[in-house]
């Protein structure tokens, strides 16, 4: 993915005559670097989402027997990915956040969900963690917000990379996450049922079957 935003920079930098760097310094600022290209820090972070992302224990316990896959090779054709649930906490405003995704992130597809039944996702965090009495009115405001904050980073990222989803919809139909699937590039891939993760706060559900069939493949 590095190698590919690499490439998009010097293209739009042949383009448009501007400099792959962003910084115009040598040896400046309080550790006395050198420039830092933005793409620098590409491989780095992706490498987080491969830590966080382990492969199953019985790889990783059989990785020096011979006949086995190394967990390079097994991950070779392992599409990453991460749930986040405060990104848009912080400092940043939209465009700076969806900068950060392109630049760090250039070849993901990035699926943006909101629950925009305010008052049950209110009743839901209250129930789950507390809520103390007189952050009734802030809370729910701060859930109103996160939510334009994330409806605007949609669009920002647009539709190529993008897609946004909402929880109040596609829990009464089941063709919006198979759309959003066909989307993310998988074929053949066809969810019978929703799987409820967080019963009881972080645990599984009795059904953990979402019923997708084994033709299910991604075309590489």
């Amino acid at each position: 993915m590095n190698q590919l935003h690499t490439a998009s920079k010097l293209l739009s930098n042949i383009r448009s005559k501007n400099n792959v760097l962003e910084q115009n310094f040598d040896r400046e600022g309080a550790w006395a670097h050198n420039a830092i290209s933005p793409q620098s820090v590409s491989c780095s972070i992706q490498g987080v989402l491969n830590a966080i992302n382990p492969p199953p224990q019985r790889v990783q316990q059989n990785v020096n027997i011979r006949g086995h896959p190394s967990i390079k090779e097994f991950d070779r054709d392992m599409i990453f990915g991460a749930k986040t649930i405060r990104y848009q906490v912080g400092e940043w405003n939209v465009k700076e956040s969806a900068k950060y995704i392109k630049e760090k992130f250039p070849c993901s597809r990035i699926v943006i969900n909101i629950r925009s039944n305010v008052k049950d996702q209110l009743k839901s965090v209250t129930k789950h963690f507390g809520s103390k009495k007189d952050e009734g009115v802030d809370t729910r405001t701060n859930i109103k917000l996160a939510n334009q904050f994330l409806i605007k980073l949609s669009k920002e990222l647009g539709d190529e990379m993008s897609r946004l989803v909402d929880m109040n919809e596609w829990i009464k139909d089941i063709d919006i996450l198979n759309d959003l699937v066909t989307w993310l590039g998988f074929r053949g891939c066809t969810y019978k049922q929703i799987v409820h993760e967080n019963s009881k706060r972080y645990h599984k559900d009795n059904n953990t079957d979402p019923g997708i069939d084994k033709s299910c493949f991604y075309p590489k």
